[in-house]
């Protein structure tokens, strides 16, 4: 996850699979103009082409690709989870006084950042693991965000 935003009053993180959802769309649209050039050239495998060539990969983006935002607010005292894919969108608004920290949630040689709240199962930020610093910098600026928070309070 990435901070979009960091403010006293607002703490923003999204995540995005920008590269895999790029080539995606590009192997859809390379794949549905070549099979519309087959059709304009009389060749029925074109059908196949669109329908395999596009379809399948356009599945897997309706399906796979999640955007996910985080946003800490201080003037409503709530931290709310986005999750979007092309056919569905998911939310959940916590209390930041139930909120205890975030931390890291490792798997292997990946990681998640995840929030841990004060009566409840930890919660995963995002769907994926990641390998690299960025799980670690998330939770950091959290967690940093609620020590000023909490300060201000």
């Amino acid at each position: 996850m990435t901070v979009i935003r960091n403010l006293p009053m607002q703490l923003i993180l999204a995540h995005a699979p920008w590269v895999l959802g790029g080539g995606l769309i590009v192997c859809i649209v390379a794949c549905a103009a070549a099979g519309l050039a087959l059709l304009a050239a009389g060749e029925t495998s074109g059908l196949w082409t669109v329908g395999l060539g596009a379809g399948v990969p356009l599945g897997i983006f309706a399906l796979a690709i999640k955007r996910d935002q985080v946003i800490f607010d201080a003037s409503t005292g709530t931290v709310t989870v986005q999750r979007r894919t092309l056919l569905r969108y998911r939310n959940a608004v916590h209390a930041l006084t139930h909120l205890r920290r975030a931390e890291v949630e490792t798997f292997s040689d990946t990681a998640r950042p995840i929030l841990i709240f004060d009566d409840a199962a930890p919660y995963p930020l995002v769907e994926a693991f990641t390998s690299g610093n960025g799980p670690r910098q998330c939770a950091d600026a959290i967690n940093d965000w609620l020590r000023a928070y909490r300060r201000a309070g």
